[in-house]
């Protein structure tokens, strides 16, 4: 691996004592030395780009790109172009060929989050594409190849998708082939203080400042809140700690 464990309890920039965190830890060392294609489940905030991202550094197509997208950010009528790329003048406002996200990725490895908004059409020319390791661009009769892991996120199992009709049952199954849980915030508490320590000494060298740590009732606030936004949510609420 390009990296060992940094401490006990992180890699790659991902921290927890929590026991689910340190299976998932394992786990991730693990599959990243494969070439598999991955699914990540949780809920928003989890880190699932950063865990997308450790397994990309750690595997052996680390030296070629790492390219994301948001399948949930882009509008239905642009995301077939901006996964598979189109020809110039493939539709209005095509000046110059394009390539897609696929394409781009050609190599190394796409992270697709949100993959369950995919909407059904191109859900099957997606499987098509992997099955076949080639694909067209919109409006194009060229074949490209590809050659890319992919790793996808989505909120919930894409098994319970299937089941309720609203992905396909062979893309689910090529793309779940190893399938990663991250755990919610609220379920390693005990990974809190640990993450907004890291949190507070990277945000402190950017803002040149150099807080002490956290009072106790500040570690006694952090303990007892929810997080509904997780991981995500706790970084943000130190970086503004930081700079107020």
């Amino acid at each position: 691996l390009k990296e060992v464990l940094e401490d006990r309890f992180s890699f790659g920039g991902i921290h927890g004592r929590n026991h689910q965190m340190r299976a998932l830890l394992e786990k991730i060392k693990l599959i990243a030395a494969t070439d598999a294609p991955v699914s990540l489940v949780g809920e928003r905030g989890t880190g699932k780009e950063l865990v997308a991202h450790t397994i990309h550094l750690n595997s052996p197509r680390r030296d070629q790109p790492l390219i994301k997208m948001s399948c949930a950010d882009v509008p239905d009528d642009l995301l077939e172009a901006e996964l598979f790329g189109h020809e110039k003048g493939a539709f209005a406002g095509a000046s110059r060929q394009r390539r897609g996200r696929l394409e781009l990725a050609h190599k190394g490895t796409l992270f697709l989050d949100d993959v369950d908004a995919l909407a059904p059409s191109l859900q099957t020319k997606l499987w098509e594409a992997v099955k076949a390791r080639t694909f067209q661009r919109v409006g194009g009769r060229e074949s490209v190849e590809l050659d890319v892991r992919i790793i996808c996120a989505s909120r919930q199992d894409l098994k319970e998708a299937v089941i309720k009709g609203r992905f396909r049952q062979d893309l689910a199954d090529q793309l779940a082939a190893v399938q990663v849980s991250v755990p919610p915030l609220r379920e390693r508490r005990e990974d809190i203080l640990v993450i907004a320590e890291h949190v507070l000494e990277l945000n402190s060298g950017a803002l040149n400042k150099s807080p002490k740590g956290f009072s106790q009732p500040s570690c006694e606030l952090l303990l007892h809140y929810t997080f509904p936004g997780n991981v995500e949510e706790l970084e943000q609420m130190v970086a503004r700690a930081v700079a107020l």
